[in-house]
């Protein structure tokens, strides 16, 4: 009797935390406040993260500007050379890297590249997915750019279309590398800052390769980079991954996503 009783309380309890559980998913629907922030108070959400990436404008924001936000969670810690500025973190488990970056032009001294890149080896929910909230958690990794394309490689004749498109994603990636070659070889700056720049940059450098050498067999997937799609990929470490590029003027956008948070 004892036991039918106690295994008919323990049913209630789970009953009571399942039907509150749901009306706080249902109540977070209809007042749209955040289901990470609730979930998840330890992790700041990714929008908080890219807060600074986002506000920089390309050709407009000077240093000031950029130096005013780029460093706005304590926990961050910046590194400068003379035309690039980043501010990069890692929570205290390690689980979460991430840094935004920002180089300038030498003359007019306004941003002409930018970069925004989240690992998160626990990821618990997809930036845009929240019925994923509740499962286990998966590796996933986030990196967006806006780079000023330089002059030459606008103005020179390509045999195709996509070995144009080919040739502006390797831009990408080889500015995204020398800037962050530039900032890891500042002694001046924070070591630990520059380390964690410097494995996300390894890790960055590697993400390239796997999706140009993909392009490179099968060159016609360059097409479908502008689409809303994008072009899917395979990833050692993340499993599947996703990439869209899309090309207005003289500013290229790359944004890359794999794991979860394809």
């Amino acid at each position: 009797m004892r036991a039918a009783e106690s295994q008919a309380k323990r049913r209630a309890i789970v009953e009571n935390l399942v039907f509150c559980l749901f009306a706080v998913i249902f109540l977070c629907g209809l007042c749209g406040c955040s289901v990470v922030r609730y979930f998840q108070p330890e992790q700041c959400p990714r929008e908080e993260l890219s807060a600074s990436y986002d506000q920089t404008a390309l050709k407009t924001s000077s240093t000031l500007d950029v130096l005013g936000k780029i460093q706005s969670l304590e926990h961050e810690l910046l590194s400068q050379s003379d035309v690039i500025v980043a501010s990069s973190g890692q929570n205290k488990n390690g689980y979460r890297t991430w840094f935004t970056m920002v180089a300038f032009d030498e003359h007019t001294m306004v941003a002409k590249r930018k970069y925004f890149f989240l690992v998160d080896e626990r990821a618990k929910i997809s930036p845009t997915k929240l019925k994923r909230f509740l499962a286990a958690p998966k590796q996933g990794l986030v990196f967006d750019s806006h780079v000023v394309l330089e002059t030459e490689v606008l103005a020179k004749p390509y045999a195709t279309e996509e070995a144009g498109q080919i040739a502006i994603l390797k831009q990408v990636a080889e500015s995204l590398r020398k800037d962050i070659d530039e900032l890891s070889g500042n002694t001046d700056g924070p070591s630990q800052g520059n380390k964690m720049l410097t494995v996300s940059g390894l890790l960055m450098n590697q993400l390239f390769e796997t999706v140009l050498l993909e392009l490179n067999k099968s060159p016609v997937l360059a097409k479908r980079l502008s689409s809303k799609s994008g072009v899917g990929f395979n990833h050692i470490s993340f499993d599947r991954g996703n990439i869209r590029m899309v090309v207005e003027d003289d500013i290229v956008t790359v944004e890359i996503g794999l794991g979860l948070f394809m």
